[in-house]
């Protein structure tokens, strides 16, 4: 009995690691658009461990994704880091004042926004 217990935690401890991994190999890279009733714009671009802001104060960031944080860069930024979430093609994150969501180019969230907000 006790070896059935022992292979079941080892079994579940596995699949805990697995799916963490998982996680943390999800590519990031690609462009980001902000899309809503006012806007169809590229945000950012993101390429490694970095990413490439299109419009506004901060000029880009890196990505720290063990934290999920990004901290900003640019001249006229003071170090600044702030908290995102990745889930479905969809970045959220604020980087301009709000907390927005931003869609990841070509995918399923991509295309969804697109009709949500008569783009297509």
């Amino acid at each position: 009995m006790k070896k059935l217990i022992v292979l079941l935690m080892v079994s579940m401890s596995a699949f805990l690691l697995m799916s963490c991994s998982k996680q943390s190999n999800i590519s990031l890279d690609g462009e980001y658009y902000w899309i809503n009733e006012n806007r169809n714009e590229v945000a950012f671009v993101i390429s490694g461990d970095t990413g490439t802001i299109k419009h506004g104060e901060a000029e880009g960031f890196t990505i720290d994704k063990e934290k999920s944080t990004i901290q900003l860069l640019g001249e006229n930024i003071i170090k600044l880091t702030k908290s995102y979430t990745f889930k479905d093609d969809v970045f959220t994150v604020d980087i301009s004042g709000m907390k927005h969501d931003y869609y990841k180019k070509d995918s399923k969230a991509y295309q969804e926004a697109l009709k949500k907000y008569g783009y297509q």
